[in-house]
């Protein structure tokens, strides 16, 4: 058998556990059905007790911080604790994300220093 034909072979190999492991973690960033979410969303975020604008969560973020969603809500609290726990980290924000999966209850979830 040739190099490539291995090759080959690794690269599917690769390519399944991929898609197995995305299954089974929340953000599901390399599943073949990413999209089976939809998400109504609202973010607020309070630095020294003051509310950012939309505006500036936005530009801090670099993400809309409002609306709907297709992809799941693990997705936008990675986004947000990856830069609050690196870039942000002295600024001590309070994050809160106000949430509703496919038109079910709301829920919360909050992000404290």
């Amino acid at each position: 058998m040739s190099k490539r034909f291995y090759i080959g072979i690794i690269f599917i190999c690769l390519q399944i556990g991929s898609i197995i492991y995305a299954r089974f973690i929340p953000e599901r960033f390399f599943c073949w059905a990413p999209y089976d979410s939809h998400i109504n969303f609202k973010t607020t975020v309070t630095i020294n007790n003051k509310v950012l604008s939309t505006e500036e969560a936005v530009e801090r973020y670099h993400y809309k911080m409002a609306g709907w969603e297709q992809r799941s809500i693990h997705n936008i609290f990675y986004l947000i604790t990856k830069y609050e726990r690196t870039y942000g980290v002295l600024d001590s924000a309070r994050v809160k994300v106000n949430y509703s999966i496919n038109g079910h209850k709301e829920s919360v979830w909050e992000l404290q220093p």
